[in-house]
């Protein structure tokens, strides 16, 4: 009997999600509903072995084999399960993404069809192919693939539409976010879990547009805020601004930040300083231990948060930054990171005089909006993704 008939899977849509990030890997299996929350059956996640100093193509190697053990694991505790789809969302570094505003215009109102927004938004796509983004290419190497393409927003004469073919206009605008991964990470990734299964529909997206997506959903009436992935390696932050994902930035400097400092200022191992971290976060260490740990917690995230501030600098020479903050973090960090984002100085970065509000998308939050077959197997990066792929399933209905 497979894993979703002893669970309940209750008759949806059986399917596999990846979350691969910079600093580890979850795994799901996840039943899909059109007319209900998707129910999440088993999770299971790895982390990926922190670098003393990030070499890229180690780091790459150290993500496939980590998502090959994780494949391993679900598998066995699958029993069997059979995956026909899977959906891979990725987090930096392992993709590049923009947002595109096309325009088009005329003096004469002409008529919106499909084919012509899909004309104007290949070339955009080929515009950002050819960006800068992908320098750091070899000559020799396969060019990125797109990843995914969405129209975010479509206006015609500057009014936000949903149907917007067959209508007449003399102005379009629209809001497509485009991402692109690289073909060796793309091969890695689909040769890591043909060793497993072999899917016959895969599913790529990045985890700043599911986020946003998901967040859309969520909380309809918040159409401008900032979201922010504080992953391994590497933090997003994402600004949306009237329901349109404008612009997505990182910085290198995330949860494995604080464990190679930890590991540096006691003198371990990357490994051992995860565990003193962990101690520290629950307060169980001696109080000479916590001290010396909550010295290099505070000195690391008074760092993290020069890139932070830098961040909200270059978004707003550009943009108003949005009131409302959401974010992603592991659990044993959070508390540093929101306290870190709660602390620092706002005032000249905020639309309103009030400053931030601060929401972190835990499990606690997401639990109203994902069922989830047990405790143990809770995971806010993987809920949010369950969300994300529950709406494009019943969307293809």
């Amino acid at each position: 009997m497979s894993l979703f008939q002893r669970k309940g899977g209750g008759g949806g849509r059986s399917v596999a999600i990846f979350d691969i990030g910079s600093g580890s890997i979850g795994g799901a299996f996840v039943s899909l509903h059109h007319d209900k929350p998707p129910e999440i059956i088993f999770t299971a996640r790895r982390n990926i072995p922190v670098q003393a100093e990030i070499n890229f193509q180690r780091f790459l190697e150290s993500m496939g084999k980590t998502l090959e053990s994780l494949a391993f694991t679900m598998q066995k505790a699958g029993g069997g399960v059979a995956v026909g789809e899977a959906y891979f969302i990725l987090a930096s570094p392992w993709y590049a993404s923009q947002t595109r505003l096309v325009r088009y215009s005329q003096e004469t109102p002409f008529t919106v069809t499909k084919k012509g927004i899909e004309k104007l938004i290949e070339k955009e796509i080929l515009s950002f192919r050819n960006s800068k983004l992908f320098a750091h290419l070899k000559t020799d190497e396969a060019p990125p693939e797109i990843m995914e393409s969405k129209n975010i927003q479509i206006k015609l004469n500057g009014y936000e539409v949903t149907k917007p073919y067959g209508h007449k206009a003399s102005e379009l605008e629209v809001a497509v976010y485009v991402s692109m991964i690289p073909a060796n990470i793309r091969n890695l990734i689909k040769d890591s879990i043909t060793r497993f299964w072999r899917p016959s529909t895969t599913h790529f997206s990045s985890f700043s547009l599911t986020a946003f997506d998901a967040i859309r959903s969520i909380f309809p009436d918040e159409p401008s805020f900032l979201f922010m992935d504080i992953a391994g390696e590497v933090t997003d932050i994402s600004l949306a601004k009237d329901n349109i994902l404008l612009e997505s930035m990182s910085f290198p400097s995330g949860k494995n930040m604080l464990i190679r400092a930890v590991a540096d200022g006691l003198k371990i191992t990357p490994a051992l300083a995860a565990s003193e971290l962990d101690l520290y976060a629950q307060n169980a260490g001696t109080p000479e231990h916590m001290k010396r740990v909550g010295e290099i917690v505070k000195r690391t995230t008074d760092g993290w948060r020069v890139f932070f501030k830098d961040a909200l600098v270059r978004f707003a020479a550009e943009f108003p930054i949005p009131r409302i903050i959401f974010y992603t973090a592991d659990d044993n960090v959070s508390q540093w990171f929101e306290a870190t984002i709660k602390e620092t100085k706002f005032a000249r970065f905020a639309e309103v005089e009030e400053g931030f509000t601060v929401r972190a998308l835990g499990n606690t939050f997401l639990n109203t909006f994902v069922h989830t077959a047990s405790p143990d197997f809770q995971d806010p990066f993987l809920s949010i993704e369950a969300i994300f792929a529950n709406k494009i399933s019943s969307l293809t209905k």
